[in-house]
C-alpha cells in the first residue's frame, strides 16, 4: 500500500508504475517461413484468433493450409483441423503438396450463424490432449440469416408489386461481435487456433484514413491476436508462365510480440511457402524496398555464391535449411538489437 504524501501528483505517479505481469506462455505452431514466424513473434499461437488479410493472388490460403500441415506435422493424431471453404475456391492438391487432405468432406458454411454453430460443435468434440485448427475461408462469402430472409422478402414484394420494408442492416456484424465474446475463451481453453481470412476492400470515405479495409468491423480487430496483412509484389514466371509469387508480409496487430514487423516470403502454387528461397533473398538483401527482386544480386550463404536456383540447390543438396533459418535469425535479432531502447535511461 503507498503511504500518502502532500503531493498528490506524485502519489499519482508512483500508482501508475508498471507492475510486474507474468508473461502469457503461448505455444507455437510455425508457419512453415522463417521470416514470417520472425514478423508474427514465432509463428502462430494456439488458442488465439488470427486474421489473414489479402487481395487475390496474396498467398492467404496457402498460407492457412501450410499452418494446418505444419501442425499436423507437430501433433500427428492429436490435431484436428477445419477447412471451412465459404468461398469454394481451394483448388490445391493437398494430398499432393503435404500429404494430407485439407479439405476432405466438410460441408462450407453458408451463413455467420453457421460457421458459429459448426465450430462451436468442432470445439464440443474436442478432447482434452486434442488440438484443433479451424480455417474460415473466407469472411466475405458468409451471409446472415437476416440478410436470407430480407432477400427472400424483396422477392416477395417484386414479385406482388409492393413496397419493399426493412433491410438487414448491421445484422452481420452485430452477431460476429456476440461469437466473438462468446468465444474467445473456449477458443483458448480449448487449444483452438482460429484463422478468418478476409478480403481487402477499397475504403470509401469522406475523411482521410486507411485506403484499405476488410470486412470484420470492430469485433475483429479487438478480438484478433494477430492481424497480418498481405500484398503480391511480384510474380515469378519460367518459359512465359506464372509459377509463383513474391508477397509482403506486415502485421498491423500484434498482442503477443511486437506490431508493424514485415518481410518478404516468396510463394510457389505447386509446392507452398518456399522457406529456403525467402530466407536467402534476406539474408542477401536481393529484394527492392519494393519487394522487386534486384537484378544484379547474388545470392550468398556458406561462403557459397550464385544465382537464387544454384544457391537453392546448395542448401537442399547439403541439407543446409537449419542452418540458413538460424542466419536469418541471428540477422533479424540484430537488427531489433540495434534499433532497440533498452539502452536509455530507466524513467521509473
Amino acid at each position: 500500500m503507498i503511504k500518502k504524501t502532500d503531493n498528490f501528483i506524485l502519489d499519482i505517479v508512483e500508482e501508475a508504475k508498471p507492475k510486474k505481469i507474468k508473461k502469457e506462455k503461448c505455444e507455437w505452431i510455425t508457419s512453415g517461413s522463417t521470416v514470417l514466424d520472425l514478423v508474427t513473434g514465432g509463428g502462430w499461437p494456439v488458442g488465439k484468433i488470427i486474421n489473414l488479410v489479402g487481395d487475390n493472388s496474396s498467398g492467404k490460403t496457402l498460407i492457412a493450409v501450410e499452418a494446418i500441415a505444419n501442425a499436423h506435422k507437430k501433433f500427428g493424431k492429436k490435431l484436428k483441423w477445419v477447412y471451412d471453404d465459404a468461398e469454394a475456391g481451394f483448388s490445391f492438391d493437398s494430398r499432393k503438396m503435404y500429404s494430407i487432405d485439407i479439405i476432405g468432406d466438410t460441408k462450407p458454411s453458408e451463413t455467420i450463424e453457421e460457421f458459429e454453430t459448426n465450430l462451436h460443435h468442432s470445439l464440443e468434440d474436442l478432447k482434452d490432449d486434442e488440438y484443433l485448427i479451424y480455417v474460415l475461408d473466407c469472411l466475405d462469402a458468409l451471409s446472415s440469416l437476416a440478410e436470407l430472409e430480407f432477400a427472400q422478402e424483396r422477392r416477395n414484394a417484386i414479385e406482388s408489386d409492393s413496397k419493399i420494408k426493412g433491410t438487414y442492416g448491421m445484422q452481420k456484424q452485430k452477431f460476429l461481435s456476440e461469437f466473438f465474446r462468446l468465444q474467445a475463451n473456449r477458443i483458448k481453453e480449448k487449444k483452438c487456433l482460429l484463422i478468418i481470412i478476409s478480403q481487402v476492400r477499397t475504403r470509401i470515405a469522406l475523411f482521410p484514413g486507411p485506403k484499405y479495409t476488410r470486412s470484420g468491423g470492430k469485433a475483429l480487430d479487438f478480438y484478433a491476436a494477430i492481424i497480418v496483412w498481405l500484398a503480391e509484389v511480384e510474380k515469378y514466371k519460367k518459359m512465359n508462365r506464372t509459377t509463383g509469387v513474391c508477397i509482403k508480409v506486415r502485421t498491423t496487430k500484434n498482442k503477443v510480440a511486437l506490431p508493424f514487423r514485415e518481410a518478404f516470403v516468396d510463394i510457389l502454387f505447386d509446392y507452398g511457402l518456399d522457406n529456403v528461397g525467402s530466407n536467402l533473398a534476406y539474408l542477401a538483401d536481393a529484394k527492392t524496398d519494393s519487394g522487386k527482386s534486384k537484378k544484379s544480386a547474388n545470392l550468398e550463404f556458406n561462403g557459397e555464391t550464385g544465382t537464387v536456383q544454384k544457391m537453392i540447390e546448395y542448401v537442399e543438396k547439403n541439407n543446409l535449411e537449419k542452418e540458413l533459418s538460424n542466419a536469418v535469425i541471428e540477422k533479424w535479432k540484430a537488427i531489433d538489437e540495434k534499433i532497440s531502447n533498452k539502452n536509455r535511461k530507466v524513467r521509473w
